[in-house]
Order: structure tokens, then C-alpha cells, then sequence
């Protein structure tokens, strides 16, 4: 199913230690992409590295980096290190604090790639239900209700996953859906997302993720890029637009997130 966004697609100049990524990738060595983000839950936290190439370069494959050297530190000095796999997929096993703020750093030989991001706080997820309702035309439209603690006084951003019980193992079948609460901003609230659809009767799990705006943004830009058929990558071929990035020596995007989740049987 398609992502529902409820934020607009707008490429901004955010907010200092934001800059336009300015990339011309005609030009330039290659370079490390980030993709990933650090999480309260360590499960949560990934990140995929790989190498930058030229648009003239027509493949859709990508050389994963197992031999970089991954870490983010807060601000009082404590390290998370992040270990590969065969992949370029690196992992933790120890979560961030909400409201810490995070440096990465990343050495891959000659290149030296860091970036700084604050960890939103956790928003707790206190129900949810799926409820239907009839539109004048009899047809009936399926909604998911959340109910969770929202902050006050400022507009936050959100992603939440999907999943239900096939044989004891939870899958998601959903896309990640972006939101954000400038419509409906107060401490304790529902809101209905539309067209997600009730599977059947089963265990399922919503999982919560409070964002950055300059992430939001970010993941906005890149759904734009690969609906206007420029591919899974906008580092990898030619764009008509960069995406903004946090990262200095590198390409790519460090988000921090803190999610919360939460576990019920439905009839």
C-alpha cells in the first residue's frame, strides 16, 4: 500500500546544521551514504552503509561497506558502537536516551564522516482499535485508532508500523505511515488513520516512532524522487533536486528516533 503522508512534500532549508547536500555526482570520489537511525529500542537501530557512485552508472547495485568503524557518542562522552554484518547493515545491542543529543562518527579508510541529531522524546501509545464506517455510499471504509500522549505547545512528527500474528511471528503489512499532529495538538488525544485495514482476528502490534521535523522532511524528499521515477536511490542517479542532510564528509541522513509499541488480541 502506498505511504499515507500527511505532511506536505517540501524541500526546505532547515535549520543551521541542516545545508543543501549540493551534490553533483558527475564530479565527485565516491563517498559513505548513511541510511539509518539510532533508537531508544536497540532492536530499532540500524544503519546501511554504502559507497556513492556516479549517475552515468545505469545498475541498481550497491557495494555494502563491512569494514567501516560506526559509533555515536552523547554528550557526555558515553559511546554506542554499531557492528556490521555481510550486508553493511550495522547493528547495537545498547538503545539511546530520549532528549540526549547523539555525534556520529563513521571512518571508512581515508573518509571521515560525522553528524549530530537530538533524540525526540518517547511519546507513550496507550490503545488502539480498528473501527469501520459507512460512507453515504455504502461503502465501508476500515481505520486504525491510536490513542497515545501527545506533547503540547509544539507540532511534532510521527511514523507508526503495522503488524499482525502469522504463526507467532509478527509481520508488517504496511508501508511506515508519516503524520503529524498541526491539526490536533494536545496532551491526551485519538486519531483515526484511514484505509488501514482490520486482518482478521489476532494479535496485533502498532509500533509509535516520534521524529524530527528535518528527518520527516528527508524521507519526504526521497518518496518525492522515487515517485517522479528517479529510483531507489537519489545519490545513485541523477535528481532534480538534493535532499538536505546533516552529515559533513559524507551523504545521507543521521536521525534519531525513540518509539514506543504496544501488543493486543482483537476479535
Amino acid at each position: 500500500m502506498k505511504t499515507i503522508f500527511f505532511i506536505p512534500i517540501i524541500i526546505l532549508l532547515l535549520t543551521a546544521c541542516e545545508k543543501d547536500a549540493d551534490i553533483k555526482l558527475d564530479e565527485m570520489p565516491p563517498v559513505p551514504v548513511i541510511e539509518g537511525y539510532l533508537s531508544n529500542f536497540a532492536p530499532d537501530s540500524y544503519f546501511k552503509i554504502t559507497m556513492s557512485t556516479g549517475f552515468q552508472r545505469n545498475d541498481q547495485t550497491y557495494e555494502p561497506v563491512t569494514d567501516a568503524q560506526l559509533s555515536a557518542t552523547d554528550s557526555q562522552g558515553n559511546i554506542i558502537h554499531f557492528y556490521p554484518d555481510n550486508e553493511g547493515i550495522y547493528r547495537t545491542t545498547t538503545g539511546g536516551i530520549p532528549g540526549e543529543t547523539y555525534t556520529l562518527n563513521l571512518t571508512k579508510d581515508t573518509h571521515h564522516v560525522t553528524a549530530r541529531s537530538t533524540m525526540p522524546v518517547q511519546v507513550t501509545l496507550n490503545d488502539f482499535e480498528f473501527i469501520t464506517v459507512t460512507q453515504t455510499n455504502g461503502d465501508i471504509d476500515e481505520q486504525l485508532k491510536l490513542y497515545f500522549n501527545d506533547p503540547e505547545n509544539q507540532i511534532d512528527y510521527y511514523m507508526i508500523e503495522v503488524f499482525n500474528s502469522i504463526n507467532g511471528y509478527f509481520n508488517r503489512y504496511y508501508e511506515p505511515i508519516y503524520f503529524d499532529d498541526s491539526s490536533y495538538n494536545k496532551a491526551q488525544h485519538s486519531l483515526i488513520l484511514p484505509y488501514i485495514s482490520y486482518n482478521g482476528t489476532g494479535n496485533y502490534k502498532i509500533k509509535l516512532y516520534h521524529l524530527n521535523r528535518a528527518y520527516i522532511d528527508y524521507l519526504n524528499t526521497l518518496d518525492q524522487l522515487r515517485d517522479m521515477g528517479y529510483g531507489e536511490s537519489p545519490f545513485q542517479t541523477s535528481v532534480p533536486g538534493n535532499p538536505e542532510t546533516n552529515v559533513q564528509g559524507g551523504i545521507g541522513y543521521f536521525a534519531t528516533i525513540a518509539s514506543d509499541s504496544l501488543i493486543k488480541h482483537i476479535n
